[in-house]
């Protein structure tokens, strides 16, 4: 594939790598208070990783993107004109769910936080194929999280599966834009996104990845993957958490919804019901906002939803996912 890697690029700077910092909780979260970000090398349990990525080339070899007996995500040339956005079927298996209960991942977690960590069931499986050549905008994804999961109190976990170079491209944030504002464009409906210029071009940063790091960051900072223009698909993972003694959606079975107001009974035990008004945020899986009654329509009694809350009023819905 004959494409100049980095082209049309801004020029990158480096992640804030805070490596020596685990196991000082404080000290991380003033990183991510501070740069909006914090880089970790190699502390995650490889094995632990190697595991995800293999249910990640599974599925490559299911879609016949790659060689049967491949144990690298190399294109095979295949045609990619219907390859998915979204991976169903590490969703439909939850396969986030054995990574986060791997016990050398959850004890680092406990030591990163200073708590046991709480996983808010927002994932993201990603596995990004390769272009022949960069998009007029090559940061078209940027945004922040915060602004589709209004109060939901958590950070960002970005986690590689495999060595992610300038070439392969990966995850980039723009450091210290993390104390309070968004960028969106509210007239933007439904999707608010983040325009061209609105960012400041020179300050955007990346590193090359391996499997064992991990970037996490605040729900402010703003982020976007880059092109992939090498020859095999980029794969990596979203997580996201919180501390234990944080403060934790509304999680669990719909027992009815209105136009004016939800019902849930809460996984942690009892029922809650949650106001609804013209500034909840309803969503579905793309982040994209619906009206009240299309959620209604596809979020219906006895199905899962998360929600975040204030005063008894709900300021996103959404299913978990």
């Amino acid at each position: 594939m004959m494409v100049v890697a980095g082209k049309g690029l801004p020029r990158m700077k480096h992640l804030n790598d805070a490596t020596g910092k685990v196991g000082d909780p404080d000290a991380v979260f003033e990183t991510i208070s501070r740069f909006g970000h914090a880089y970790f090398r190699n502390v995650l349990d490889l094995g632990a990783v190697s595991r995800l990525k293999v249910r990640y080339l599974d599925v490559l070899k299911q879609l016949g993107v790659i060689d049967s007996a491949a144990e690298k995500p190399i294109w095979n040339g295949a045609d990619l004109s219907d390859f998915p956005l979204k991976i169903e079927q590490l969703h439909e298996d939850k396969v986030w769910e054995q990574f986060v209960k791997e016990p050398a991942i959850e004890a680092f977690f406990t030591s990163l936080l200073g708590d046991r960590p709480f996983w808010f069931p927002i994932v993201e499986y990603r596995i990004t194929p390769p272009v022949a050549e960069l998009p007029e905008d090559p940061l078209i994804g940027r945004h922040q999280d915060g602004f589709y999961n209004i109060g939901m109190e958590c950070y960002t976990c970005w986690v590689p599966l495999m060595e992610i170079d300038e070439q392969i491209g990966g995850l980039s944030v723009v450091p210290g834009l993390n104390h309070g504002e968004f960028y969106h464009d509210l007239n933007d409906h439904p999707r608010f996104r983040i325009p061209p210029g609105v960012l400041p071009e020179d300050d955007w940063a990346r590193e090359t990845y391996y499997p064992g790091d991990l970037v996490m960051f605040d729900k402010f900072t703003p982020h976007s993957g880059l092109p992939n223009t090498s020859d095999r698909f980029r794969m990596s993972m979203d997580l996201r958490v919180a501390p234990r003694s944080g403060t934790l959606p509304v999680l669990g079975e719909v027992l009815s919804f209105t136009e004016d107001a939800i019902e849930v009974r809460k996984d942690e035990g009892g029922v809650t019901k949650l106001a609804i008004d013209e500034n909840t945020y309803c969503r579905w899986t793309s982040g994209a906002r619906l009206p009240v009654s299309e959620l209604r329509r596809l979020l219906r009694a006895g199905d899962r939803v998360l929600a975040s809350a204030q005063n008894g009023r709900a300021l996103i819905l959404r299913p978990p996912r």
